[in-house]
């Protein structure tokens, strides 16, 4: 009901925005406004987009890290690849890099091979080798599982919901923090504007490690602590 609602919706805006480009078309400067309108329009339709939603199933250790244990807060963190979301990973390596005072590291291609979307016991183990041989304090596993997508409401581009999964494990393999964050990829004629989606992600991430106290608790610092 509330999809075909929806729809109906969408279906009157539609009638609505042509209805304005025919008025503005009547105008004595109509050609050119309408143009103008017209352009605006497609390009703004025809653009793809990332939109997140609130993070849900967030928990924080409320046990200290080892790797915390001679200082304030983790100085390093191995960042595995987004298992199931290239983009993703790109992302969150530039946020953690330019947003917390954390060293980040990527692994090299041998060590990039690692599964991510394994069981809690295995993802310990995995910690604890890789914290060792990349010398950091801790890992973050992370994951993207994709749900069935469908046309939007006007029908000119693809929704997909997303799901990222989040996992930071410290050098003892010990849990520290876990997270879900809700994402709509909105697939059009051409791709999202990246800088656009890097700056909302960056904000809505870093509003939530603040809200969740990762900051204070040293997990995720921020480069003025």
């Amino acid at each position: 009901m509330n999809r075909t609602n929806d729809r109906r919706i969408g279906a009157r805006c539609k009638t609505g925005l042509l209805a304005v480009l025919v008025a503005v078309a009547l105008s004595p400067q109509g050609c050119v406004a309408a143009a103008w309108l017209a352009a605006v329009g497609a390009d703004s339709m025809g653009a793809g987009d990332v939109r997140f939603e609130p993070f849900e199933a967030s928990w924080v250790s409320n046990e200290p890290s080892a790797g915390i244990a001679e200082g304030p807060s983790l100085n390093s963190v191995a960042l595995l690849p987004v298992d199931g979301d290239d983009a993703m990973g790109v992302r969150l390596s530039k946020l953690l890099s330019q947003e917390t005072a954390l060293r980040v590291v990527t692994p090299t291609t041998s060590q990039r091979s690692v599964r991510v979307t394994i069981s809690d016991e295995d993802r310990a183990v995995l910690a604890r080798e890789l914290s060792r041989d990349l010398m950091v304090d801790a890992v973050l596993y992370a994951h993207v599982v994709a749900t069935a997508s469908h046309p939007s409401d006007w029908g000119w581009k693809v929704e997909e919901p997303r799901r990222l999964f989040l996992y930071m494990v410290d050098r003892n393999g010990h849990l520290l923090w876990r997270d879900q964050l809700p994402f709509l990829l909105v697939i059009g004629r051409r791709p999202a504007h990246e800088d656009s989606v890097q700056l909302s992600l960056t904000r809505h991430f870093m509003d939530h490690v603040r809200e969740l106290g990762l900051d204070a608790a040293g997990y995720l610092p921020s480069k003025s602590s």
